[in-house]
This record gives structure tokens, sequence and C-alpha cells, in this order.
């Protein structure tokens, strides 16, 4: 760990306090750390502020922000684990990109993802890892997104609705009506809406721990809506129904 780094910092104050006991004192931090004292109490501080860390009487405890954080970890990884063999058998039954993802408080995280190896490129171009909000008004897990948060398509609406091709809906009407059916069907879908030669639709995953998105994005000369939609609606009703039930203890302590 390059502690040199403000990251590399960050991260040695949080393990020197994971390592304490009840509360870690400003001293001691400095002392395993070997950042100067001022300035693991500006970092401690500023975590202090976001949560991350709690002040004590006598130094510093890991924060609740920072508890969230690992519970969502876990649950994340847990659902992975669970959802990975669908993710892979819709891809295996339609040869193109599956994924599925949660919900942030900002953002579209994709938790697990299954392509072929002639889809590598589209699915780094897609930046399948984290999509903010804003920017996933034109695609299916977008819709679901803003139709289950129909407060946050206020702003959007306002700043205007990205136009990525010629298909791309931005016109404020025709997209309300879109959500308000994406909102009573819980599916979503577009066609060359983001880009050319492509599509998307993306379904609703309940589940004890949270909403999920399954999800699949097409090539147009590979298989088309009629074909695919009914695989990934037929597969994601699975999964909830894998997701909903008991989990064999072991897997729970892993």
């Amino acid at each position: 760990m390059d502690d040199r780094t403000v990251a590399g910092r960050v991260a040695a104050i949080l393990d020197a306090v994971a390592g304490g006991q009840d509360h870690t004192p400003l001293a001691k931090l400095a002392a395993e750390t070997g950042i100067p004292k001022p300035t693991v109490r500006r970092i401690a501080n500023q975590l202090v502020d976001l949560g991350i860390l709690a002040r004590t009487p006598n130094g510093y405890r890991l924060g609740l922000h920072l508890i969230e954080l690992g519970l969502a970890a876990a649950s994340q990884l847990g659902t992975a684990e669970v959802a990975a063999p669908y993710v892979h058998e819709l891809h295996q039954r339609t040869r193109q990109i599956a994924w599925v993802g949660t919900v942030n408080s900002d953002s579209l995280v994709f938790i697990d993802t299954a392509f072929a190896r002639e889809h590598a490129s589209a699915v780094a171009a897609g930046d399948l890892g984290r999509m903010p909000i804003p920017m996933t008004t034109a695609t299916a897990g977008g819709q679901l997104i803003l139709a289950a948060r129909p407060d946050s398509l206020g702003p959007i609406l306002r700043r205007g609705l990205t136009r990525f091709t010629r298909y791309t809906v931005t016109n404020p009407r025709a997209f309300f009506d879109r959500l308000q059916r994406v909102a009573e069907t819980g599916v979503a879908h577009e066609y060359e809406e983001v880009g050319l030669g492509w599509w998307c639709c993306a379904t609703l995953v309940p589940s004890p721990t949270g909403t999920y998105i399954f999800g699949l994005t097409a090539e147009t000369r590979g298989i088309s809506p009629a074909r695919g939609m009914p695989q990934l609606q037929r597969i994601a009703q699975q999964l909830g129904h894998e997701l909903t039930r008991p989990q064999p203890a072991d897997r729970v302590t892993q």
C-alpha cells in the first residue's frame, strides 16, 4: 500500500482503526501508519464528516456508513454468487450479453456479466461497471430505475434527455408515457436508442436484500426482441425464486 497517496493514507488509517479495540487514539493512528499526526487528524476528521469514521472521547472507531457499505458489499457478493448461473444461462441461450445489476443512491451498478469474446469491446465501450442514473435514461435499466423513482425525473427532464442515436426518445411526454408503461409491467426495452445495431431489455428481480435488474443486451443481427425477451423473463423469474428462498447455512457463512 502506498501511503504517499491520498487513497493510500485513507486506507492505512481505516486499517489501523479496524485493527483497534473500542477506539484508536490519534497518536496511535499516527504511530501505526507512519503518517504525520496533523495529516492523520485532518483525514480522520473528514472521514468522520462522511460517516466512515466516528469520533469517540478517546479516539476514533469505524462509522455507521462504513458498516452500511460493508453490508451492501456482502449482500452484492452473495447475490452475484446466486445470480451467476442464471446470467450465464441467459448468455448461453441467446449468445448475447447478459447482466444483473443493483441500484445505489445515484447509479446502476453491474454485479455480474456474461458475454462472448466477440462482444468484449462492446462491453468495454458500454462501461458495464457503474452507470450514473442521469446517463441511463435511454437504457432499459435506466427506464426501470426512473419508473420506480419518479421524483428524480424532474431535474433530468429540465436538463433535457440525451440523444444517442436518431431513435432515442427525447420528447418529455413520450418518455413519461414510456415510464408509466414500464411501471405497470416491470419490463423495459429499447431498440437502437443507445447504439445502432443493438437493443436491450431488462426486468426487475425482487429479493429480500433489495431489487435487482436482470438484463439482456443484444445485437439486432443476433437475436430479435421477440425471441430474446421471453428468455429473459423466464430466467429472471427463476432467479427471483432463488433469491427469495432461504439460502443454505454454508453459503451464508462463507
